[in-house]
């Protein structure tokens, strides 16, 4: 995941004085009502070059790897752009507890992205139809 999708979940996650955002960014976030997984997609340009990650808090997996230039966490947050497989994001930050509390059975959109969320787990889609599906119990992608 950029670089620019972690300094903007940082940002809107701060405490400190809020900061004036361009009229043009746009960010959505979500979280499930366990508050276990949080996601959070970004158009900060509006150029279409949407991005998503989602976070998992308490896990009975070990996810994979960033790639070898990963000084930071990974194997807990998946990230996924417009079109394209998901990868496994690098990190040093958390969206836990981000965005609003949707029920399970809750369909939530943003740009090219749908997450259903389920009692089972957060399934994720773009719009070239790869994604993944995220639990406590498990992971799958697709």
């Amino acid at each position: 995941m950029t670089l620019r999708l972690a300094l903007l979940a940082m940002t809107v996650l701060a405490v400190a004085a809020p900061r004036r955002f361009d009229a043009h960014v746009q960010v959505e976030a979500f979280q499930t009502p366990s508050g276990n997984i949080a996601c959070l997609a970004d158009d900060v340009d509006e150029d279409g070059r949407w991005e998503l990650r989602c976070d998992v808090g308490e896990r009975d997996w070990r996810g994979g790897s960033a790639g070898r230039d990963c000084d930071l966490d990974s194997g807990d947050a998946l990230g996924m752009r417009a079109t394209g497989r998901p990868f496994w994001v690098c990190h040093g930050d958390t969206i836990l507890r981000s965005g609003p509390v949707l029920g399970y059975g809750s369909t939530w959109r943003k740009g090219p992205f749908t997450c259903v969320v389920a009692r089972t787990g957060v399934t994720c889609r773009n719009r070239a139809q790869h994604g993944f599906t995220v639990s406590r119990a498990a992971y799958r992608l697709f």
